[in-house]
């Protein structure tokens, strides 16, 4: 005979787990409460679900960027901002509130939120493994290696000495097993170790650091500790099942780990690398279907990863390592990135900022303990790259700069922290404690950084700051910015018109100029950055978009060193990967380090196929004008409308036809100085025009005494100018134009345009202001000064480029005007060196909107 189980009466049960005393909390859940009626039945939105998750992320969303907005003045990085924002959210500020936490943040709702940050930190994991390619680690060579050593094992070892004093005190952990009770040891270790390379990547572009040897090491061996701390991370949660199960369960985890890797080397990466070659040959990058079964892929790996035991996101962190670093990596994190990083991932360090509860630190020798180790590991990182790189022969302050950079926190800590304290290996005090000092150390990372890096930065003094010069068989140094690939051949001809010759060498120094959108920074930062990018040696397969086009501007400037007469002319590339906003100091540092007479910078439009001009970046326009305002010598802008393809330069069967407008003043005297030495080029067919405005004797100031200096120094400036172009083997043409208004004058220019020019020469800032007085008021282009932008506008319908040139102070053409007015020369201004042999610290570090800095050393590729 059986017995039937009796049934329970539920009100019983419930009465029952009340008066138990290990009863536990108890929700209730209905499945019609996923979507709302509508407010006017009477529903409550927080009453369901979706509307619920719905407003939680709304408002994780808002603090965040209003932490972001409030801290961005203090140039923290955004790291710290989120996790203030869920740090706010939490039970240590809004949760003290009445009611704030079950009505905002139910225990129903947790695990749906949980769930959907962990899903946003797996894609976030993803895009980590994607932007660590082996090839960037060991770019920098084996001083990568040891920086990554040394900064990981004294932190690792001061972690795993503190979780083992903890462990010892701790009563109820005395009867675990030896191996599980290795797992908070390793976790505190790992967490002290790591070093977030995401947020470091952006602090490095912040801090324009990225194109220098210490940017270049920190970079590599970021990720260096960031895999050692993933394979940490994995070892100590394999540890975690050593109890109970005995060893086996704790093998089969790492066997699980090691399939997982092995799989994702030896067969997602081959697919995933035909994929890229079949997508470059058909000339699109990811398609739909091709991204889709990707991220589908990210899901597999991290329900395996899950499964096996060791974690979901080491499954996802290891199939982005399995993603090539190139386009198709670019790509796919280009497309994750935003809303993953935008949307979920504030819910990962929202519930970060839940678990946080200041009011859990009861025993303060215990959280003293851990403060005083994480400062001490944080110390110790900074002494062993001290102590590395002196090893190296490398300055002291790189080296401190590489350690304090390598304290970093970002996402892995969080992670690392947030898995030991679900696995309850961690305590709810150790837990907000440790968050705390990651955010602390974080956030004392960048002024520490500055106070190391910008006193070591010592005051570049140089006298060539301007073309003109005394010595006209001197070496200048043209800084030449290039934007995008179709930039260079029209700065390289530029270069070749300017007349290089063993005699009167040319040094140029290609600046590459790469955007940090933020999109794939960290991947783009690395590759960009690498000297070895550019190596024609390495294949092409695998590279990102960005460093293909460094490749191809520098080998552009190779083939012309190439193809030139040997010792005529030097050429370097170097990149720079920055803002837009803040692009220009970049530039004017790298002038300054490179000691450029000449700055050249591409126009913001570009020649279109139809022949018109169109915008390449609407950033670019304000950075020009930002670069002429602080810069350290003459700044040129060139508008190029095909003078690096349709005209033939010396070597060829044509020539260049350049005109140079002259209207007096600083800046024609700087153009003068240009065609002098174009006019030594037997191929250019030169014109120079000197306008002279009828009926007002030449005045050009208000003052009658400075006007007279002006024309003297117009004089003479063209007398020089007549001498040397006689003795040259070049065709020139001078001629002189009285005008009475701007009407005659754009006449006059009207006709010499007509005569066919590839190439004109005009300055920013004329001398004759009273012909251009009023052009100003209709000017489109404020950068190019008013006779720039007349032949760039549309009306003037010319097929010439145009080279707008900015004087830097207020350097005369030759010594006779120089020793009229070097009685006048202003703070700042170039000085002649026979005139002023030398120049005081004050007067040289003070221009407007540049303060000194540390000297740079760019990550370049010497051709």
């Amino acid at each position: 005979m059986t017995t039937q189980p009796a049934v329970s009466d539920p009100l019983v049960d419930l009465w029952e787990h009340l008066v138990s005393p290990n009863r536990t909390h108890l929700s209730c859940f209905y499945p019609s409460k996923i979507t709302m009626s509508g407010i006017w039945t009477g529903d409550n939105p927080l009453d369901f679900s979706l509307p619920l998750i719905l407003f939680q992320m709304l408002l994780i969303t808002f603090t965040t960027r209003a932490a972001t907005l409030l801290l961005s003045p203090l140039g923290l990085p955004r790291y710290i901002s989120e996790i203030l924002g869920g740090f706010v959210l939490g039970p240590s500020v809004l949760g003290r509130l009445p009611h704030f936490t079950d009505i905002v943040f139910p225990a129903r709702s947790i695990f749906i939120l949980d769930s959907m940050a962990l899903l946003g930190l797996v894609y976030y994991t993803f895009t980590i493994g994607v932007e660590i390619e082996v090839p960037t680690i060991t770019r920098a060579g084996f001083r990568s290696f040891w920086f990554a050593g040394a900064s990981a094992l004294l932190p690792f070892l001061i972690g795993a000495a503190t979780g083992y004093i903890a462990l010892s005190t701790d009563d109820a952990r005395q009867n675990a097993d030896f191996l599980n009770r290795l797992s908070f040891p390793i976790f505190l270790g790992s967490t002290f170790a790591s070093t977030a390379f995401s947020v470091l990547a952006r602090n490095i572009a912040e801090l324009k650091l990225a194109g220098t040897d210490v940017g270049q090491i920190t970079l590599s061996t970021a990720l260096i500790n960031d895999t050692l701390a993933w394979t940490g991370l994995t070892v100590a949660t394999a540890l975690l099942y050593a109890e109970g199960g005995g060893l086996l369960p704790s093998v089969w985890t790492l066997l699980s780990g090691l399939v997982i890797f092995g799989v994702s080397v030896l067969l997602v990466r081959p697919a995933l690398l035909r994929l890229a070659q079949r997508a470059t040959t058909e000339g699109e990058v990811v398609g739909e279907d091709r991204e889709c079964a990707v991220l589908v892929g990210v899901m597999v790996a991290a329900l395996v990863a899950d499964a096996g035991g060791t974690h979901v996101i080491f499954g996802a962190f290891v199939f982005g390592l399995a993603v090539p670093n190139g386009p198709v990596g670019v790509e796919l994190v280009e497309k994750v990135e935003d809303y993953v990083v935008g949307t979920l991932l504030p819910l990962f360090f929202a519930m970060s900022g839940l678990r946080t509860d200041t009011s859990k630190v009861t025993s303060m020798e215990a959280a003293v303990l851990l403060m005083s180790a994480a400062m001490g590991a944080s110390v110790l990182k900074v002494v062993a790259c001290i102590g590395v790189a002196v090893g190296f022969g490398m300055p002291l302050h790189d080296g401190t700069s590489i350690g304090l950079l390598l304290n970093t926190k970002g996402i892995i800590e969080l992670v690392i922290l947030n898995i030991a304290r679900n696995k309850k290996i961690m305590s709810d005090q150790s837990f907000t404690v440790l968050v705390f000092m990651s955010a602390l150390i974080t956030a004392l990372v960048s002024p520490l950084l500055t106070m190391v890096v910008k006193p070591a930065r010592r005051l570049v003094f140089y006298k060539r700051r301007t073309v003109a010069w005394p010595q006209p068989d001197a070496e200048i140094r043209v800084l030449a910015c290039v934007h995008m690939p179709r930039d260079a051949p029209a700065a390289i001809t530029l270069v070749d018109v300017l007349s290089p010759s063993r005699r009167s060498p040319v040094a140029v120094h290609a600046l590459h100029l790469i955007e940090f959108a933020g999109r794939a920074s960290a991947l783009l930062l690395i590759n960009a950055s690498a000297p070895a990018s550019s190596s024609s040696d390495v294949s092409d397969q695998g590279r990102s978009h960005v460093e293909m086009q460094f490749k191809h501007i520098a080998h552009a400037f190779m083939a012309y060193v190439d193809n030139h007469a040997a010792g005529g002319v030097m050429a370097r590339t170097m990149a720079a990967v920055s803002p837009y906003a803040s692009m220009h100091e970049d530039i004017t540092a790298a002038a300054e380090d490179q000691h450029s007479a000449l700055i050249v910078l591409p126009f913001h439009k570009h020649r279109s196929v139809d022949g018109g001009m169109e915008v390449s970046h609407p950033a670019i326009q304000s950075l020009n004008a930002s670069v002429q305002s602080c810069s350290p010598c003459t700044v040129a802008i060139l508008v190029d409308r095909g003078f690096g393809s349709g005209v033939t330069v010396p070597g060829g069967a044509g020539g260049c036809r350049v005109a140079a407008l002259f209207f007096g003043g600083r800046d024609d005297r700087e153009v003068v100085a240009l065609a002098t030495r174009m006019a030594r080029n037997p191929a250019v067919d030169l014109t120079v025009m000197r306008f002279v405005q009828k009926g007002r004797a030449g005045s050009m100031t208000s003052s009658e005494f400075d006007a007279l200096k002006e024309r003297k120094a117009d004089d003479g400036c063209m007398r020089e100018f007549l001498d040397r172009a006689n003795s040259g083997g070049a065709g020139v043409e001078y001629c002189e134009r009285g005008v009475f208004n701007a009407n005659e004058m754009v006449a006059e220019i009207r006709n010499v345009e007509a005569a066919g020019k590839d190439l004109f020469l005009v300055s920013k800032t004329p001398g004759a202001s009273a012909l251009t007085a009023g052009m100003s008021d209709w000017s489109e282009c404020p950068e190019l000064g008013p006779i720039g932008d007349l032949l760039v506008s549309k009306d003037f319908q010319t097929k010439a480029s145009v080279l707008v040139v900015q004087s830097y102070g207020r350097a005369p053409a030759s010594a006779s005007a120089a020793a009229t007015t070097s009685s006048e020369f202003a703070v700042g201004e170039a000085v002649l060196p026979a005139l002023e042999p030398a120049v005081s610290a004050q007067e040289a570090g003070m221009r407007t909107g540049h303060p000194p800095r540390r000297p740079r050393q760019q990550a370049d590729f010497m051709l």
